[in-house]
């Protein structure tokens, strides 16, 4: 193999050491990604501690959302015929005369549709976060103790389903136990978990849980709502691919490492909401939260 612009072989180890210590962090910050992503401990939050434990100086906004995307990927096969059924069923409804004449009228008689609509609805509020405050969110990922500190109100976030006196009927799910009005404050929450430390799924879920949306359709509902949230983000960072110092070979294995692994973090995820057990990860955030905090502290 020619050594190229390296002069000596010692260089040349030492390029083939940093290439290496690169694939070796893309994998492993996918794995983080794709088992932190749908388990209610913020994917984000992990992602820069794990940054900050493995030397990395700068903040990789555009690889975390670029890892993001590999977890869309999961979310898209885990769902595919809940997504097929949206599709189909959406553009059925668009196809009939009838429902031009009274849009309301269809849309609330759609299944479909009305889904469709509530994931547009709940998806507004969290543009509207991204938008203003998305400088002011990324200056959060090189914000150690801020990170620490937001895991431990995700772990309080997670007790709040337990507030509500009447659990919903697990067992009775569907778009329908969804209200109109609790799309755009599930979208709040969402845009609010922009922040690292701050769990997407598990702010959503929890306060979809406490509106009394049944375990099933909240967690749908919430998966099918990240879709354009992790679009939109993909779109706002797309420009900085000319800037990333990260080869794209590297890239496209940390995207590969968080599909696998968020494939089966998401499935663990539907058994844990299906048997109640969702509000245990409240315990690991506060502690992960507190010893980052302290050791934070330590370092600096």
């Amino acid at each position: 193999m020619p050594l190229g612009k390296h002069k000596n072989l010692a260089d040349w180890d030492v390029h083939c050491y940093n290439i290496h210590m690169s694939l070796f962090e893309a994998i492993l910050l996918g794995i983080i990604q794709g088992l932190t992503e749908f388990l209610p401990v913020s994917s984000s939050g992990h992602l820069v501690l794990a940054q900050q434990f493995l030397g990395l100086k700068e903040p990789l906004v555009f690889f975390d959302v670029m890892l993001h995307v590999g977890t869309l990927a999961a979310i898209l096969v885990a769902y595919r015929q809940a997504i097929g059924r949206l599709v189909i069923g959406g553009l059925s409804t668009l196809g009939e005369t009838r429902f031009y004449r009274n849009p309301i009228k269809g849309i609330n008689e759609s299944v479909e549709l009305r889904f469709i609509w509530l994931i547009l609805l709940g998806s507004i509020p969290t543009g509207i976060i991204a938008v203003l405050f998305k400088d002011q969110l990324e200056s959060f990922f090189d914000e150690v103790q801020l990170v620490s500190i937001m895991l431990i109100v995700t772990g309080i976030i997670l007790q709040l389903p337990r507030l509500r006196k009447q659990q919903a009927d697990g067992f009775v799910s569907g778009p329908d136990k969804i209200r109109w009005w609790h799309a755009p404050l599930v979208g709040i929450a969402q845009g609010c978990a922009i922040t690292p430390g701050i769990s997407r799924s598990g702010s959503t879920i929890s306060l979809g849980l406490f509106l009394g949306i049944p375990a099933k359709t909240a967690a749908e509902y919430s998966f099918l709502l990240s879709i354009p949230a992790i679009l939109g983000a993909v779109v706002l960072k797309i420009k900085d691919i000319g800037d990333t110092a990260i080869p794209l070979y590297i890239l496209a294995i940390g995207m590969f490492a968080s599909f696998l692994v968020g494939y089966i973090a998401l499935r663990l995820l539907l058994v844990m909401l299906n048997r109640g057990r969702f509000s245990v990860f409240t315990y690991y955030c506060i502690a992960l939260g507190l010893v980052a905090f302290f050791v934070s502290l330590n370092i600096s």
